[in-house]
């Protein structure tokens, strides 16, 4: 007697055959679920021809047995991973709004953390430069701290760092997997996977159990890295980095992009100069995103804490050494260089950290002071 199978697995037996998101959801609808749909492959219904092309149906038959779905339920099980159809009630209905959504979605975690209203997603490089990283941990915790949401892709550098900030602060994180939630890739990022369910966070991918990290899944999950967020935040990229892939979906969808300046002498974020010269949202603080966004619920507490960020005390020495000079007044970058003897792109750095801690001011014709706390 063949063994019966829940709903579930027909659903990871459906993804695994890489359907075309109209032709999979077309299917769902005629035979009212993806258990329907196997049936029909099995008994070569003839309205399969009518739904799907010829590859895909081939995809599909060629992995309809009772062996694979039985692998695909004991990964399933094993990993703690649940699934949603995009005819269930929890499936996110934000992203049926954009153009090819995920006929089905794996997750592991809390799903409510997508019925969130603040939610961001930060992207960047995964070389990201040590001044990126500390950008992106310190602002995605400010703003955690203040119940947003930050959806990220688990890569090394940017993502990371997102993540952890999120963590950091208090409010759920939610990673976007461009591989099956049973791979642990990369490799490095194992625990993180672990912290981000730990506190109550949630791991989303589209791709079945068992499905590698190839190539171009990534640039494909992005569209739901932005799909479901408010907004993206770029925080470093270069002019072709994978990243811009995101903000291009943001753009696509209607979304606002907030463009990190970051250092203007480097390459790191030559992305991020192109992207502000064509319009983009520029902002230094998890202040400038809050306040964009309309969800300072105490501007003056929002304030204090994006401008109190760091005490003095915990900052690294250059940082200091520019404090210090800073006291009498106003000067311009080359005389902070010229008194600290710090060189040009060590300082930007520096000046970079010191605004987000919401320690110094850049005034127009590249002037900086100290700001009054």
């Amino acid at each position: 007697m063949p063994k019966c199978f829940e709903e579930k697995v027909f659903c990871a037996w459906m993804a695994g055959a890489m359907l075309s998101s109209s032709s999979a959801q077309q299917a769902l609808r005629h035979f009212g679920g993806a258990a329907a749909v196997y049936a029909a492959v099995r008994k070569d219904d003839p309205d399969l021809k009518e739904i799907f092309s010829a590859q895909e149906l081939q995809r599909l038959t060629g992995l309809s047995s009772d062996r694979h779905l039985g692998t695909l339920e004991d990964r399933l099980n094993c990993f703690s991973i649940s699934v949603l159809s995009f005819l269930d009630e929890a499936y996110p209905v934000v992203l049926l709004n954009y153009d090819d959504p995920p006929c089905v979605l794996f997750y592991q975690g809390d799903i409510g953390c997508l019925r969130s209203d603040r939610t961001l997603s930060m992207v960047g490089s995964r070389r990201a430069s040590w001044s990126g990283i500390r950008a992106a941990k310190d602002i995605a915790g400010e703003l955690s701290r203040h119940r947003v949401q930050i959806v990220s892709g688990l890569a090394y550098g940017i993502d990371t760092a997102a993540h952890q900030g999120c963590i950091a602060g208090g409010s759920p994180t939610v990673a976007i997997l461009g591989c099956g939630l049973d791979i642990d890739y990369p490799s490095g990022n194992a625990q993180l996977k672990k912290e981000i369910l730990l506190h109550g966070g949630l791991l989303l991918s589209e791709f079945a159990p068992g499905e590698q990290p190839l190539g171009w899944h990534f640039p494909y999950r992005n569209r739901i890295i932005s799909g479901l967020s408010r907004a993206v935040v770029l925080m470093e990229a270069k002019i072709r980095s994978g990243s811009l892939t995101t903000v291009q979906h943001a753009l696509n969808q209607g979304k606002d992009v907030f463009v990190y300046p970051g250092d203007p002498a480097s390459e790191q974020f030559s992305g991020n100069r192109l992207l502000l010269r064509e319009g983009a949202r520029y902002f230094t603080t998890a202040g400038d995103i809050l306040e964009d966004m309309n969800w300072l619920d105490n501007q003056a507490e929002v304030r204090q804490n994006s401008e109190g960020a760091a005490p003095e005390s915990s900052l690294t020495p250059t940082e200091k050494r520019i404090l210090n000079v800073l006291k009498p007044g106003i000067l311009s970058f080359e005389q902070i260089c010229a008194e600290t003897g710090i060189a040009p792109r060590e300082m930007m750095s520096a000046l970079t950290m010191l605004q987000i801690h919401g320690l110094v001011e850049a005034l127009p014709g590249k002037n900086y002071q100290k700001k009054v706390r």
